[in-house]
């Protein structure tokens, strides 16, 4: 039985809907509630935006959350209230931050701490991260990019979950039990394959962005031609096995809707069995909503043949920025203390420069002097646009 509470009343509801995606891990609830001012028999309730309210099967809690979004409709006389769980702070909430010899379990409790959230059943890793800087990224972010650096290690895919009030890291795809049966439980499916995201040639690039390996699929190539990307070759990264892990085939995907099992959520996996659009095997939960009204629960899920975890926000801005520069080509000369942008800068003329790129020659520094140690070449004031 499906139990809606706030503070310390169980409140009868109209309809309650449970959702969730594997991106964005944030699990919400829209609660529908009677609503009727003008009614003395419709209790009048003084629901407010930031109150907790809480979803229970039976006594298993399986949500608690903020309310964020209210809606009232008179004509209707309903009040339609979204609340999202604890992990929407993490996704709001942004920092700059740098972390130094860290496994990301260590980087997350950190992350949470600030935050003043407890965790609790961070995914172990005892994988040591050399460096990791943040420039104005959200902590739900950092979390996944610090366990996306493991993933090349461990292979596991990793995604944050919230467990009552406590932020957790999961492993992704793991079997929540529930079998799904034409016939039994099956109310509707919907099956498509696409090449929309196939990529089947992953070139490498080094920090001086020249290409220093590829992988393909040549049979994909052969069938669909070229849908390429990129990977680029880190210290203390496997390039090669996170080049493989980006090929992609043709990409298959599921819609079902079921008679509901509160097991069923994203990033967890289930079997399907179901005969009409050749469903049969172990697919993976990308979003999940779960409907309860008139004392009825169905479930809607969309599926996926593959584990994926996902990329987070990425770089930043100014960090692309920053990492685009110091890939440019420059040129200097042996005698001089500028690097310039083109070899047709006017201190370069009837003079042969040198071509390097702008992080190697950051690199190079005065070897005596009262300036050793400091880098030797700085930007030509002329040609050089910063």
């Amino acid at each position: 039985m499906i139990r809606f509470r706030w503070k310390n009343k169980w409140i009868p509801f109209e309809k309650v809907e449970w959702s969730g995606t594997d991106t964005q891990c944030s699990r919400k609830i829209t609660v529908t509630l009677l609503h009727n001012p003008y009614d003395s028999t419709v209790e009048d309730l003084k629901i407010k935006l930031g109150d907790l309210v809480y979803l229970y099967d039976g006594t298993t809690q399986l949500f608690v959350g903020t309310v964020t979004t209210r809606e009232k409709t008179v004509e209707i006389g309903t009040a339609t209230y979204t609340a999202m769980d604890f992990m929407h702070h993490l996704l709001r909430s942004k920092a700059t931050k740098k972390f130094k010899k860290l496994s990301p379990e260590k980087i997350t409790a950190k992350i949470c701490k600030d935050l003043q959230i407890k965790t609790s059943g961070l995914a172990s890793t005892k994988v040591s991260i050399p460096k990791l800087i943040f420039e104005d990224k959200t902590y739900y972010d950092m979390i996944i990019e610090a366990y996306r650096k493991a993933k090349s290690k461990t292979g596991e895919k990793y995604m944050p979950v919230m467990k009552g009030n406590k932020v957790s890291v999961a492993v992704k795809g793991t079997d929540s039990g529930v079998v799904i049966t034409q016939g039994i439980n099956v109310t509707d499916a919907t099956y498509t394959d696409t090449l929309d995201n196939m990529v089947n040639v992953v070139n490498i690039y080094n920090d001086s962005m020249r290409k220093v390996g590829q992988v393909k699929n040549k049979k994909n190539i052969n069938t669909y031609g070229v849908y390429q990307e990129t990977e680029k070759q880190e210290k203390g990264k496997d390039a090669k096995k996170s080049a493989k892990a980006k090929l992609t085939g043709i990409t298959k995907e599921c819609s079902i809707e079921a008679i509901g099992d509160v097991r069923a959520i994203s990033g967890k996996s289930i079997t399907v069995k179901e005969k009409a659009t050749g469903l049969n095997g172990k697919f993976y939960i990308k979003t999940d909503t779960h409907t309860f009204e008139n004392n009825v629960h169905t479930m809607k899920l969309d599926l996926s043949w593959k584990n994926t975890m996902e990329d987070g926000e990425g770089t930043s801005k100014e960090s692309q920025k920053k990492e685009l520069k110091n890939a440019a080509k420059c040129y200097y000369l042996a005698n001089s203390t500028v690097y310039h942008s083109v070899k047709s800068c006017s201190a370069c003329k009837g003079k042969t420069p040198t071509e390097t790129t702008v992080q190697k020659i950051k690199q190079i520094k005065i070897t005596q002097g009262t300036n050793k140690g400091k880098r030797k070449y700085k930007p030509c004031s002329k040609c050089w646009i910063t």
